[in-house]
């Protein structure tokens, strides 16, 4: 049993910023930002910040020191394409994998070891890019908060290596992939997101992506499907499971994960309009993505009107 729980740690520290826990709308994995000064904490993934109503950064508080990294999104633009409305945003990241890589070494678990056992872990910097273009099937209103939030993302992976190389990769689905970044070449990536409402309560969340390393020389197709929900205002959870199929040089590896987190939500605007302690009171949930608690409510309609789309 202790087994099992430390190998789905190692996963999860080498995955943490693709497990996306679900916020109605979630907005990882999606054109979106979180509200401004608003913040979101969760075990696994990274934490997320919104420094403006367009800008929002997002690291692991505690996995920041086996996996240094921080992760910066922009909404860049609106736009009209046969009469829909569209949001054009981009992302991009620096990790630092050799701790993560070196501590897993150490850990001596043989689902996660290196290939070879003995390999020095090169000392490498990895650069993530990414385009992203989010569409509502049902688009918000004032009497719906919009539903069936259609994503798709074309991105790409590099590692800077400041060592002499050697391979270190773990032959594990998923895994593999997130190591093979360390070699020369680059990884690419492509990939969709469905998230929309099953009631009041809960949502569903699903998507796809499809990695190659330089084009040709392997691939991995990797899906997530998945439940989130709320308890009280301030916190949400999911749960859900991760499947992938890759490409390994001795053959085909298939794995399939339970993956489940939780997150808790501070409003910092309400905080200091309110002078209250970041832990003692909740705001109220964007589900439709819009701004729409009420001290705010007015001022950011104003502004809106500013970032709105002309009629055509």
């Amino acid at each position: 049993m202790l087994k099992k729980i430390s190998i789905l740690i190692i996963i999860s520290v080498f995955l943490f910023e693709n497990l996306k826990a679900q916020n109605p709308l979630w907005t990882d994995g999606t054109a979106f930002t979180v509200a401004k000064k608003k913040l979101e904490l969760s075990i696994f993934r990274p934490a997320k910040y919104g420094i403006t109503k367009k800008d929002q950064i997002s690291l692991h508080p505690l996995g920041v020191f086996v996996l240094p990294h921080i992760f910066y999104k922009r909404q860049w633009v609106k736009f009209k394409l046969f009469n829909q409305k569209f949001l054009f945003s981009s992302r991009h990241g620096l990790y630092y994998p050799k701790i993560a890589l070196d501590l897993n070494n150490n850990i001596g678990l043989s689902a996660t070891e290196t290939t070879p056992v003995d390999a020095d872990v090169p000392s490498s910097l990895a650069i993530q890019n990414e385009l992203i273009v989010s569409h509502y099937l049902n688009e918000p209103s004032h009497c719906s908060r919009g539903d069936k939030l259609i994503t798709l993302r074309l991105g790409f992976k590099y590692a800077f290596n400041f060592s002499d190389y050697e391979q270190a990769l773990i032959y594990k689905s998923i895994l593999y992939r997130e190591t093979i970044v360390l070699t020369p070449g680059l990884i690419w990536y492509v990939g969709a997101d469905i998230d929309g409402h099953l009631n009041q309560t809960f949502n569903y969340f699903a998507d796809i992506d499809y990695y190659a390393n330089n084009f040709v020389d392997s691939w991995a197709v990797e899906s997530k499907l998945g439940i989130m929900g709320y308890r009280g205002k301030k916190i949400s959870g999911f749960a859900g499971i991760k499947m992938g199929l890759s490409s390994l040089p001795d053959k085909n590896h298939f794995l399939i994960m339970p993956i489940a987190g939780a997150s808790y939500h501070i409003d910092m605007r309400l905080r200091k309009k309110h002078k209250t302690d970041l832990f003692k009171k909740g705001f109220k949930h964007d589900n439709s993505l819009e701004r729409d608690d009420k001290y705010y409510e007015m001022l950011e309609k104003r502004e809106s009107l500013n970032d709105s789309i002309p009629p055509q």
